[in-house]
């Protein structure tokens, strides 16, 4: 009874927005205004969302890398840029153990990823797994965080169990994207085969991408014929 009347309290009481403080007069934790500003992924590849200069034939365009190399995965989701608004609310999640960030990202995907007229809805999700000496250390698996709120949303099977990472490998941040391919290599393991055709894996952040084409290798190996990316914010190598 306590817990119902607090529930109701707390419903009640304005937020305010995380990046100007302003009540947001919704029960959002982020102000219209601020949303808008958020930096968009508009004018990107059409395979690994990768941002390009805007052109008059965007809908036909890809980046050099995706015309001069094969991947494994399909196509990438990634709405918003790496920018410093999205970057603060990704460490949120990542660094702190914010869980409650994780609906805040997954509603901002959700609310880009719905508007695209050629998204399709994949048969499962699975989330770019962890090490288990790093879940140790960290605590949380924040590409599992953020595909809870996905799957949950669009009513999905979220499999985390059979698709492992049983390799350890060395944090890609500083790493060229050489450097990243050969550390990722042979890193992923799936366990038991899958029954499905289209999946989506799910991360916060894609840099040069060597860590979900590797993923999407291991499983399209595997039997899987489609593989699409959904990642919240595309970086660069500058990042």
């Amino acid at each position: 009874m306590r817990q119902s009347i607090i529930g109701k309290i707390t419903h009640l009481v304005p937020k305010h927005c995380l990046f100007c403080l302003e009540k947001t007069h919704t029960h959002n934790d982020l102000c219209r205004h601020c949303i808008e500003s958020l930096t968009l992924n508009y004018h990107c590849c059409r395979q690994c969302a990768a941002p390009l200069e805007p052109a008059i034939e965007q809908d036909i365009l890809l980046c050099g890398n995706c015309l001069s190399h094969d991947y494994y995965y399909d196509r990438v989701y990634s709405p918003f840029l790496y920018s410093e608004e999205m970057a603060y609310l990704i460490k949120k999640l990542k660094y702190q153990q914010k869980i409650h960030y994780a609906n805040i990202l997954s509603t901002l995907f959700l609310q880009k990823i719905n508007t695209l007229k050629d998204f399709r809805l994949p048969q499962a999700i699975i989330p770019i797994p962890m090490h288990t000496k790093r879940l140790k250390s960290r605590g949380f698996n924040q590409a599992l965080e953020l595909s809870r709120v996905l799957a949950s949303h669009y009513q999905l099977p979220l499999n985390y169990s059979c698709f492992i990472r049983h390799r350890y490998t060395d944090l890609q941040a500083e790493m060229s994207a050489s450097k990243r391919q050969k550390n990722i290599q042979h890193a992923f393991l799936l366990k038991k085969p899958v029954n499905y055709s289209h999946i989506a894996l799910v991360d916060d952040v894609m840099t040069t991408g060597s860590t979900v084409n590797e993923a999407a290798r291991i499983l399209k190996k595997s039997g899987i014929k489609k593989v699409d990316v959904w990642i919240i914010a595309r970086a660069g190598l500058n990042n």
